[in-house]
């Protein structure tokens, strides 16, 4: 690689905010890091690699797998195919199978004690009447989990039946890695691969209730029987970065470290779906996505239409 091109390489790296990752040049790989080696039959629509040496970016990410959306060609990964668990991430399975069994979205439901789970988010309370919509939005905005629970009950399936849903679904996007326990992810025995989570992100960010609600900043919920408002926040933190963000969602359990799940779009168009499992810190997951994409639409080109 030219001075030049170390230089530009640098310096892009550099202008990510808080990035702590660096480029892996030939011969300075580490073994567990893997370079994507196409087995996809040519494609005259697709991304092409530029002539140069990086073989990607080193990340504490366990897993993690970059694809072009339009194509499904994977342009770089780490242990793709490697089963863990997903956490949060759990949460977009669970709002495709909402959506398939939807009551309405302005139906009421009611928070009941049984919709709390050890460990979870409280972003609304026993005894408060919340709107469909409203509950729909708190799980993908704001990861809440009795939410969540409250979104799978809505839709008069039975806690097996709605479980079952979602494998079954899983098993037509052809997740073959994957398995369901229930709808909010704080069961570890929720796990996926970074391959699978792409075919399900394709699914559920092609959806626009769900794109539209990963990508709030914020939500306002209110409650139908009190008086009682909330601002709800966003999990994914890339919403404040410098990326155009499509969709995304978060996910962490101690078992599963930190997740996120994007789609991104790049300054001409293009797009790509990051997944990134086990990342070792909070900050970290979305600075490894950060990077990934980065280099992504600095080592690729997409032919143009």
């Amino acid at each position: 690689m030219s001075i030049i091109a170390n230089l530009i390489s640098a310096f892009s790296l550099l202008s990510l905010p808080i990035l702590s990752t660096q480029v892996i040049e030939t011969g300075y790989a580490e073994i567990n890091q893997e370079v994507y080696l196409s087995k996809t039959l040519y494609q005259p629509n697709a991304p092409y690699r530029l002539n140069n040496n990086s073989l990607g970016i080193k990340i504490t990410a366990q897993s993690a797998l970059i694809v072009d959306q339009a194509t499904g060609l994977a342009l770089w990964q780490k242990r793709p195919a490697e089963q863990r668990s997903i956490a949060s991430l759990t949460k977009l399975m669970t709002a495709l199978v909402f959506l398939d069994h939807n009551p309405g979205w302005n139906e009421s439901v009611k928070i009941i004690p049984d919709d709390y789970l050890e460990g979870g988010r409280i972003r609304v309370y026993s005894g408060e009447e919340i709107t469909v919509r409203d509950l729909f939005n708190a799980s993908l905005v704001a990861s809440s989990n009795n939410a969540t629970m409250a979104l799978a009950r809505s839709t008069g399936l039975s806690a097996e039946e709605f479980i079952w849903a979602m494998n079954d679904k899983a098993k037509a996007l052809g997740m073959t890695g994957s398995n369901f326990a229930e709808p909010t992810g704080l069961d570890p025995a929720n796990i996926s691969t970074a391959e699978d989570l792409v075919k399900l992100a394709k699914e559920a960010f092609n959806r626009p209730e769900i794109s539209q609600a990963t990508i709030q900043k914020k939500y306002n919920l209110s409650v139908l029987n009190v008086d009682r408002n909330y601002t709800l926040e966003n999990t994914d933190r890339l919403l404040n970065s410098y990326l155009k963000v499509r969709a995304g969602k978060t996910g962490y359990l101690d078992e599963a470290g930190y997740c996120l799940l994007s789609e991104i779009e790049g300054p001409a168009g293009q797009r790509l779906i990051v997944v990134v499992l086990g990342s070792s810190e909070e900050l970290g997951r979305f600075q490894e996505v950060k990077a990934l994409s980065q280099w992504a639409f600095d080592n690729y080109r997409w032919p143009k239409n």
